[in-house]
């Protein structure tokens, strides 16, 4: 009786020789690429609720990634403890600004109903209630008449148009607070992803690389062209918030203002869409001039709407995304030419806001940009067979 060990070098290359003589199985391909897509397709459909905070995970995890690693490298922490410790960290910066902006707005929403309230109680006098709204209602293209009725109406119905008015602030803040309470929560999903994008974020790219048909130079490039574009999105959007929220702040806070809570709504609104931080800087201009501080309101309200809002917006964010674009580049997969044609990059950010709301500012372009890349791939593979005359 042969040794255990030999048996299996003589029984293996005839074993060998049997499955290399032996035919594929008919549409064994197509089966596969039929099983694969149901895979996709299943995946696609069991996450879809979540995949705009996981890809926004994506983006935060690739942009901050040279940070994790020198974080791990140069630092004696223990592998386990570096992704928690930038997790943490992104916790601070990203969901703690919206926590303070909620918990302060609250406050100020309660206040602004309850003096509203005072406010109206207090127009007592016939007199009083006549200088505090007559002024508006001298305003209004009615009749004389008409305008006494409405005056003697108000006067009659003062306390509960006080009450009406208080209970309509707190319930456009209670909308405000359920759509932050919303976004909170997916915020924490989306740390929640992001540890593990720190920890496993290696493992993840070379399984990829190894999945994909594609020769791992072509990979190299997408993964480049992703990163480097994630990397100069992430930068310009949060470089201008904290310059249009510092300006801001630095202003208000010579005027004797709550600087600190009005410099953090600018930095938050500079998210919003075409208005942006003009929802912050014209209520309290127009707050300051209602007081009394005529020149302090134009003078705000020039501020933001020059200096926050056109300077820096306007013309800062595309010096900004230029320069960051030109920096960060990193080797052929780095070229993001998406920046230097203004119609695409407006087009791919209003697409954007239209299909995901504000986190369209990131995924539109985010979007062409790679579409441009794989028009480049192709370009690259089969450059021998495409006809340049």
């Amino acid at each position: 009786m042969l040794p255990h060990h030999l048996a299996r070098k003589l029984l293996v290359p005839h074993t060998m020789n049997n499955l290399s003589n032996t035919t594929t199985p008919p549409n064994r391909e197509g089966f596969l690429i039929a099983l694969v897509l149901l895979a996709v397709g299943g995946m696609a459909w069991l996450f879809w609720p979540f995949l705009p905070g996981l890809f926004l995970s994506v983006l935060l995890a690739t942009s901050s990634y040279p940070l994790y690693r020198r974080l791990a490298r140069h630092f004696p922490i223990p592998s386990v403890k570096a992704p928690l410790i930038m997790t943490v960290l992104m916790f601070f910066l990203v969901v703690g600004p919206i926590l303070y902006l909620l918990i302060a707005t609250a406050i100020r929403a309660g206040t602004l109903a309850h003096e509203i309230q005072g406010w109206f109680a207090g127009l007592g006098s016939a007199e009083a209630l006549a200088g505090a709204v007559g002024g508006v209602l001298g305003n209004l293209p009615v009749p004389d008449a008409a305008r006494e009725e409405l005056l003697a109406w108000v006067g009659a119905n003062r306390v509960r148009i006080g009450q009406s008015i208080g209970m309509g602030v707190l319930f456009v803040f209670k909308g405000i607070t359920n759509n932050g309470l919303a976004f909170i929560a997916s915020l924490v999903l989306v740390m929640f992803a992001l540890f593990f994008f720190y920890r496993d974020g290696s493992r993840l790219t070379r399984q990829l690389k190894i999945l994909t048909p594609l020769e791992n130079q072509y990979d190299d490039i997408l993964f480049e062209r992703f990163a480097a574009l994630a990397t100069v999105l992430t930068a310009s959007t949060l470089g201008i918030a904290l310059l249009q929220g510092f300006s801001f702040a630095l202003v208000t806070a010579f005027m004797d203002l709550p600087w600190f809570y009005l410099g953090m709504a600018i930095a938050a609104s500079s998210f919003i869409p075409v208005v942006g931080g003009m929802v912050v800087w014209a209520p309290t201009a127009y707050v300051l001039y209602l007081h009394g501080h005529a020149g302090q309101a134009v003078f705000l309200a020039l501020w933001g709407g020059l200096v926050v809002g056109f300077l820096i917006d306007n013309l800062l964010r595309p010096i900004l995304l230029g320069w960051l674009a030109n920096h960060i580049s990193r080797g052929p997969g780095g070229d993001l030419r998406i920046f230097d044609h203004t119609l695409l990059t407006v087009l791919a950010t209003l697409g954007g806001l239209m299909q995901f709301g504000i986190l369209g500012l990131f995924f539109g372009p985010v979007i062409a940009a790679m579409a441009i890349s794989v028009f480049d791939l192709y370009k690259i593979i089969h450059g021998d067979s495409l006809d340049h005359s």
